[in-house]
């Protein structure tokens, strides 16, 4: 008969085990910190642009709050809109083709004062 050969037995090595897993949880871990903060810049960037918008709303409205503080812009809007005229004042309503702007008398008692 033949010689008999014998393996070693192969020992479990469990500190390499835990170290691999240790290795993978890292990993994860890692990664899904990296998504987290990709994630959080760009909704960063995104609320820096919607900050820019009403940045430029903000300006455009104190802006118009001037205008509409100007005499001479609530003067011309008296006119324009609510039909109003100085005493001895004739009004002129320009004629444009294609749209009709009725006069609208002003009611009695109401008049443009400067």
């Amino acid at each position: 008969m033949g010689k008999v050969v014998r393996f070693p037995k192969k020992r479990f090595y469990w500190p390499g085990l835990v170290a691999g897993l240790l290795a993978v949880y890292l990993l994860y871990s890692f990664i899904r910190l990296g998504l987290a903060l990709y994630q959080t810049n760009l909704q960063i960037k995104a609320c820096q642009e919607q900050k820019a918008v009403l940045m430029a709303e903000s300006s455009r409205l104190h802006e118009q709050i001037k205008d509409l503080n100007n005499d001479s812009y609530i003067e011309r809007m008296a006119r324009e809109e609510l039909g109003l005229i100085k005493p001895g004042e004739t009004v002129i309503v320009p004629a444009v083709p294609g749209q009709v702007r009725p006069y609208i008398p002003p009611r009695p008692g109401q008049q443009f004062r400067d």
